[in-house]
């Protein structure tokens, strides 16, 4: 397992090659960040699921403890509360009947690694 200072300085080394990368202009791309709280697991602690990519494209995705996350920022900590009070929470989610449920779209696996001849024809 990662020390805490491993951890950071790999955090400080993506950070920095996020901010620096010429192909992606933060400043200007809409990012979208979604924070997804996992219930409590009987034998493990809460977990958060953490991604965020621009409007169209595949996501970064991470799981971390929510103790990793303390002290969670107040606008967030605000939003959660405000949530929790709300209507919006207390709504039972939507179940279809089976006829009216969406045909699913079957899906293969493909793998993400490339040759490079493979990359060139995509060019």
């Amino acid at each position: 397992m990662a020390s805490a200072s491993t951890r950071v300085e790999s955090h400080k080394n993506i950070s920095e090659k996020a901010m620096t990368n010429p192909v992606t202009d933060l400043d200007k791309d809409r990012l979208k960040l979604c924070i997804e709280i996992l219930p409590e697991a009987d034998s493990t602690e809460r977990m958060v699921i953490i991604s965020i990519c621009r409007e169209q494209g595949m996501p970064l995705i991470q799981t971390v403890s929510l103790n990793e996350l303390k002290p969670i920022p107040l606008p967030l900590a605000q939003i959660v509360q405000a949530y929790a009070t709300s209507q919006l929470a207390n709504q039972e989610p939507i179940v279809m009947v089976e006829e009216q449920r969406p045909e699913l779209i079957t899906t293969t696996k493909r793998s993400l690694v490339s040759t490079k001849s493979e990359q060139m024809a995509l060019l």
